[in-house]
């Protein structure tokens, strides 16, 4: 019997050499079989695609977001130049095909197709939230991106970022209105929820807070429009949207193949140990482990340390699956919007429910920038190993991070990769590109009123 199988693969280019992380995903709950006529095309699709993104939505576009906001550190090999003095150039990045083709956006839209054919709406909603998800890592990476030009020719010109954050709402507002429709779904194939529509419904709703929040600084009327979707989104950690993974061979974690084909190369970042350590944060045995010499500890940027803290046990097991859309995510997206629109009590309620979670001490008596630094302070924290720190740093210059010796600023998107280049005249040369997206003004002070150190 013919099986499917899916390789990801990414390839990152620094100025010393090549790195490249091979991550392999197939195995029991990951391949479908054509050949089976139990199962229709689109289950053998959906089932793919899943898997290939769940490898790069936690790839090294991701893990190079969180050693940019000095959650995680480079610590060994070219993740050093990576980290300082932030080498960001046309050759530093693969390509974005990860997100077009085999089992990216082709495949999404395939199992769509298949799922109208066969009147399955709930299938339908669903693939069209992991389309919304896909090409929303794309618009918070590039910026301006093929996207409605993106399978209709060889050439697509790039959407302007603010239209594709436009497009993916009104197609998450479909999705929601699919995912109440008629059809079995994909049950058991739907690796996240198992078909639960109520599950997806809410998950698109927190969706779309965040997308929302990305607009915030050229559209004040987004925070608004955040809180009346993030009250809709996912409220119990139950539900949170998280990748599947397995101890199988192929289906394991990704910063688990990491580690396994790139040894040390990447640790703790010293900023996030330093906070957790100083909150006295019960996250920081769960997220990280001890450091060779028995403490924890991270490095700096730049810093060549190999024996730093890597991930704990648990988090860094082969079977571990990663958040992607969570309950604590959605809470202090509640309330930042309500300390933004002055809602103190509100504000404080949302921020007290993570808190609990973790046992930190109860946010009491704190209004203006004290008030929404603890949101963002918290916000950095839960969104460990994931670009939501980076996309709220170009956003709110939280956190106030250093910069690196040798750098100038902070990366606030990638470049476009010399593969799409040569590929697309519509690609500009660097030279040519916006240094920061649209939707991301200059930030020249933090939270706190102090200035912003990496944004220039």
């Amino acid at each position: 019997m013919t099986m499917t199988r899916f390789r990801f693969i990414v390839a990152v280019v620094s100025l010393t050499g090549t790195l490249t992380g091979c991550v392999d995903f197939s195995g029991p709950r990951l391949d479908a079989s054509p050949n089976d006529p139990t199962n229709s095309n689109y289950v053998a699709s959906f089932t793919g695609f899943q898997g290939f993104q769940f490898g790069n939505l936690n790839g090294d576009y991701t893990r190079l977001s969180t050693i940019f906001v000095q959650q995680m550190a480079g610590t060994g090999r070219q993740w050093i130049t990576l980290d300082a003095p932030y080498v960001n150039d046309e050759g530093n990045f693969g390509t974005w095909n990860s997100f077009y083709t085999n089992g990216g956006l082709v495949d999404i839209r395939k199992v769509q197709g298949f799922a109208r054919t066969l009147g399955d709406l709930q299938a339908v909603g669903i693939a069209q939230v992991w389309e919304a998800l896909t090409m929303s890592y794309v618009a918070d990476f590039w910026g301006d991106a093929p996207y409605r030009e993106a399978l209709k020719t060889r050439t697509p010109k790039l959407d302007p970022q603010r239209q594709i954050y436009g497009d993916l709402q009104s197609l998450l507002d479909t999705a929601i209105t699919n995912l109440a429709g008629v059809g079995p779904g994909p049950r058991q194939f739907d690796l996240v929820y198992s078909g639960n529509t109520a599950k997806w419904t809410r998950m698109a709703r927190s969706l779309k807070a965040r997308l929302f929040l990305r607009t915030a600084n050229v559209d004040n009327s987004a925070y608004g429009a955040a809180l009346a979707q993030a009250t809709q989104g996912i409220s119990n950690p139950a539900d949170d949207f998280k990748t599947y993974q397995s101890g199988t061979v192929g289906e394991e974690n990704i910063w688990f193949q990491f580690r396994r084909g790139r040894g040390t190369d990447v640790g703790a970042g010293t900023l996030l140990v330093n906070l957790l350590k100083a909150r006295n944060d019960s996250r920081l045995s769960s997220y990280l482990s001890l450091a060779g010499d028995g403490t924890y500890r991270g490095a700096t940027p730049g810093q060549e340390d190999e024996t730093v803290s890597w991930l704990s046990a648990a988090r860094g097991d082969a079977a571990f699956r990663q958040p992607i859309m969570t309950a604590d995510e959605t809470q202090l997206i509640i309330a930042e919007t309500n300390a933004r629109a002055g809602n103190v009590a509100a504000a404080l309620a949302a921020l007290n429910v993570v808190r609990a979670r973790y046992s930190n001490a109860t946010a009491v008596g704190l209004t203006g920038s004290a008030l929404l630094t603890a949101i963002l302070e918290e916000k950095y924290v839960s969104n460990f190993q994931s670009p939501e720190a980076w996309a709220d740093y170009k956003r709110t210059c939280y956190p106030n991070v250093a910069l690196a010796n040798g750098a100038t600023s902070i990366p606030l998107r990638f470049i476009y990769g010399s593969d799409e280049r040569a590929a697309n005249p519509n690609v500009p040369l660097p030279s040519a590109a916006q240094k920061r997206n649209a939707v991301n003004p200059l930030v020249t002070t933090a939270p706190d009123g102090s200035p912003c150190r990496g944004q220039r």
